[in-house]
């Protein structure tokens, strides 16, 4: 008899941390959704949906993706010197407008680079404007490929000191050799406190940006797709950073949709951006954004169960163990309370997301081990299924992790989801109404203004912390798992299944349970 601890395993919670993620990659098809339209450049979801996974996948195998003669770039902002951006702002353009040029001219460099290493690996002709682009690369940054850093780093503040070339746009022999720096390397402070090396290196990235495009747009008919991808771009979206972060990120989504219809296809930049995070910036027509240039990283039952599957049947596979395509069968029971069955119990605890369902799995099997390691345990204990009496003493543990992630994903946009937590648990029911919300909120902040309850009550649902039945019926809607469903005032609310242990809420049965 084989004893399932052995091997049972689904992965690190974290993408960014995890090895053997390129093993067991689902997909659930939302890349192919993307590349294969045209206007697309945007791919959202909530944190932990699977995001920086999907990016990592690409980046490791874009041959599953793109065609032979397609070029895939992988940026990933993670300690990047975001505050250089502010340099090369544009202070008369609107927000979400103002940090666009700096954003052409990344993609921009990107494109000539990439371009250039793809034609030399396949010992194809390099066109003489490209040549010449990489020349001047090399000139400005001591590098023809230089790296993300280089580029938005010392290196770009010194185009605050140089010549160019007058009359027209471009470089041939002669001026290429104007493009000497007149005085080294550049502070960031010696920039900002400059208006005249400020108001320069503007005009320098300008012109650089509009030279780029004159050699693109001489390269651009050779049919090669370049795929600008960008990850992490909410690494500075903390407190402190937040007001800028949303000015830099909203110029990046405006460069990508400016840049991706423009060259018919040659460049594609892809932005892979938390869906919150993209609510709250400062954007024109941001609704039809969303509709006309994104897809949203959603997971449904189905796919959320291949997806353990996969990282199971992984594990399985590598201690030789027999691999299964019912995900009941791993487990002890047919069902637990509720008449559930387990996977659908562990769904339900959920919100509809990767993670979610990783870390419940994940402390389930840890809790099982503990009991099976126990140093005072007088027998040695084998079991061949997970045990789903595991399961609820996972809960409290996993109850915590799914409060704390609901925190990092909004405390800094929606500074009073603790608050709103707070008096959720101070009502001590997994019922409550909007007064009854709204009496324990005065409780914690008796200046509160009322008017903002169904605010309040809008974003909770939003987000899933709670659901609402409709007329008659004895289901409880919660967005993440009725997406289409839209906000109703109603008499009663409930709180999501996941959270109940972590806010020591008492359960309310009725006809609906």
């Amino acid at each position: 008899m084989s004893d399932i601890l052995n091997w049972i395993n689904v992965g690190k919670l974290s993408a960014e941390r995890d090895d053997e993620l390129p093993n067991y990659f689902y997909d659930n098809g939302v890349l192919d959704k993307v590349i294969n339209s045209p206007s697309s450049f945007l791919i959202l979801g909530r944190k932990g949906a699977g995001k920086t996974a999907i990016f990592r996948y690409l980046t490791r195998n874009p041959q599953h993706f793109l065609k032979n003669n397609e070029v895939l770039v992988s940026l990933s902002f993670e300690d990047y010197n975001w505050s250089i951006h502010s340099l090369l702002k544009n202070e008369y353009a609107a927000e979400s407008l103002s940090y666009k040029q700096s954003w052409r001219f990344i993609i921009l460099v990107e494109v000539i680079k990439a371009y250039s290493s793809y034609l030399e690996s396949y010992n194809l002709e390099i066109p003489k404007p490209l040549k010449k682009a990489k020349q001047v690369l090399e000139r400005l940054f001591n590098d023809p490929f230089p790296s993300i850093s280089q580029i938005i780093g010392r290196k770009l503040l010194s185009l605050g000191k140089i010549t160019l070339p007058k009359g027209g746009v471009g470089f041939d022999d002669s001026n290429l050799e104007n493009i000497e720096l007149d005085g080294g390397e550049v502070s960031f402070e010696e920039v900002r406190s400059n208006d005249s090396i400020k108001d320069k290196l503007r005009s320098n990235v300008d012109y650089f940006i509009n030279y780029f495009e004159s050699v693109i747009q001489v390269i651009s008919p050779m049919k090669t797709r370049v795929f600008i991808c960008f990850d992490r771009i909410d690494e500075a979206w903390d407190d402190i950073s937040v007001d800028v972060s949303r000015k830099v990120i909203a110029g990046l989504v405006s460069a990508a949709d400016s840049m991706t219809p423009k060259y018919n296809g040659f460049i594609r930049p892809l932005v892979f951006l938390r869906e919150d995070i993209f609510e709250v910036l400062s954007l024109n027509d941001a609704n039809k954004l969303r509709e006309d240039c994104g897809a949203l990283l959603h997971w449904d039952r189905e796919s959320l169960i291949k997806l353990l599957l996969q990282r199971i049947n992984f594990f399985a596979a590598r201690a030789n163990e027999p691999i299964t395509n019912d995900i009941d069968t791993i487990f002890d029971k047919l069902e637990m309370r509720q008449r559930l069955k387990p996977i659908n119990y562990i769904i339900k605890r959920s919100m509809m997301r990767p993670r979610d369902l990783i870390s419940l799995m994940d402390k389930t099997i840890r809790c099982m081990r503990d009991v099976k390691n126990d140093p005072f345990g007088e027998e040695s204990i084998i079991s061949e299924q997970l045990e789903v009496e595991y399961i609820y003493q996972a809960e409290p543990k996993y109850s915590e992790w799914l409060r704390q992630e609901i925190i990092d994903e909004w405390a800094v946009q929606r500074p009073e989801i603790r608050i709103l937590l707070d008096a959720i648990q101070n009502n001590s029911s997994t019922n409550f109404t909007k007064e009854e919300l709204l009496k324990e909120i005065k409780k914690i902040d008796e200046n509160h203004n009322e008017d903002k309850i169904n605010d309040y009550l809008r974003f909770l649902f939003d987000v899933s912390i709670i659901g609402f039945k409709i007329g008659q019926s004895t289901i409880w809607k919660y967005k993440c798992f009725y997406p289409t469903q839209g906000f109703i005032d109603s008499d009663e609310y409930k709180v999501h299944d996941g959270l109940t242990r972590v806010l020591n809420l008492k359960e309310f049965r009725d006809k609906g349970e």
